[in-house]
């Protein structure tokens, strides 16, 4: 495939993630991921009728790659790497809802590279595969919200696009991220 196809197809992938990221409503796990990456994973609600401003503090505060840890242990069952670079992105990107769907967009977008890749590998049409797989639901869901769906994927297409070329310890390393995430 050309590199203008690729590109074709990844700017219209980015235009679908990026609407999706920008017009879908807010998810309650989204949240979670916020509050995982603040130094208040579990906040206290109010008991009584409370403005949305009240409750700015808990999704504008960060934590660190320690404190991350240390709540994922003690309260939750999820691997802590996808909020390691949550928190990171965060710190770059900002606190905004559409700015910390963005992380997964671009995995979304790494993640159709690959597929592209895989295509390649398997002698089979670059650019159909690429877009019948970004217009998947599954694909387009994990590509936009703020949640470790779209890293895993990336990691465990680029994974396999690794292990067909013959990278095996990449692919394997590929494999151990994705099992973090």
């Amino acid at each position: 495939m050309r590199f203008g196809q690729q590109l074709a197809v990844l700017s219209l992938a980015a235009l679908a993630l990026g609407a999706a990221a920008a017009t879908r409503s807010f998810e309650y796990d989204e949240a979670y991921s916020v509050f995982v990456t603040s130094p208040a994973p579990r906040p206290a609600w109010p008991a009584t009728v409370f403005r949305a401003g009240d409750a700015r503090a808990a999704f504008t505060a960060h934590a660190g790659p320690a404190a991350i840890a240390r709540a994922l242990r003690e309260t939750d069952v999820h691997p802590p790497l996808y909020f390691w670079a949550l928190a990171a992105w965060r710190a770059v990107a900002g606190d905004g809802l559409v700015a910390m769907r963005l992380l997964s967009v671009l995995c979304g977008l790494a993640a159709l590279v690959a597929v592209g890749a895989i295509a390649r590998e398997s002698a089979i049409p670059q650019a159909p595969t690429m877009l019948l797989t970004a217009g998947c639901y599954g694909f387009a869901y994990t590509g936009s919200v703020a949640r470790g769906y779209a890293l895993a994927q990336m990691l465990g297409v680029a994974a396999v696009w690794l292990a067909l070329d013959g990278r095996a310890g990449l692919a394997g390393a590929c494999v151990g991220l994705a099992a973090g995430t």
